[in-house]
């Protein structure tokens, strides 16, 4: 669980009921520190609100493992009943006790004015350079949520960490973050990016899962 970690609501009456311009984006995701692992990430991403999934797996571990920003804090569950488990639990992490890496800084952003379409959406090549990392991110130019406010929630996330620096609306949908000495770290590839409707449901813990510290959401 925590190198899953480290990488890095009720149901509405219908389904137009609440539901908003949205995208769901799927992703291949590299890590040279963990090169064995398969991991594919899904970003479900409204104006306002985001949804992340993880799905990991490397000979030992098989999951997918979710995440939601949640007012003050992130929600997060697992697919299916832990092994020796009765009931699907979801934990409650407040915010204010996340961390990122706290040798990441000098974080400066510059806008290429280069531009190239993924999977259909038109995009521009953003740079993000700090002390110690260099990435090249794609970021979608006609579909602008407010996706930066989540970086205090996603904080090994450097492509959030540069938005967030300049407050710049759009989603990532591929990037490559090399070290100083070009050596490439990690990259997200795109699978599919696909426009759609997104409700409140669509953010929300499924309602059979209990607070693990005993309250019911």
């Amino acid at each position: 669980m925590k190198k899953i970690f480290s990488i890095l609501f009720a149901v509405v009456v219908s389904t137009g009921l609440f539901a908003s311009k949205g995208m769901v984006i799927t992703q291949t995701y590299t890590d040279a520190a963990n090169r064995d692992a398969k991991i594919t990430v899904t970003w479900y991403v409204s104006q306002t609100q985001c949804k992340m999934s993880m799905a990991y797996a490397d000979g030992k571990v098989n999951s997918t493992t979710f995440f939601i920003p949640d007012g003050a804090n992130l929600l997060t569950y697992s697919d299916g009943i832990a092994p020796g488990a009765a009931q699907k639990n979801y934990f409650s992490i407040p915010v204010q006790s996340i961390t990122g890496n706290s040798d990441i800084s000098r974080v400066t952003v510059t806008h290429s004015g280069e531009t190239k379409t993924l999977g259909g959406v038109l995009c521009e090549k953003v740079i993000i350079k700090t002390n110690k990392t260099l990435t090249e991110m794609w970021l979608t130019s006609d579909f602008k949520p407010d996706f930066y406010k989540f970086s205090p929630f996603f904080q090994n996330s450097i492509e959030l960490m540069g938005l967030n620096q300049e407050a710049l609306q759009g989603v990532p949908l591929e990037s490559v973050t090399k070290d100083n000495g070009g050596v490439v770290i990690s990259s997200y590839t795109l699978v599919i990016a696909q426009s759609t409707e997104l409700g409140t449901g669509d953010f929300m813990v499924p309602s059979d899962y209990k607070n693990a510290a005993g309250t019911t959401k």
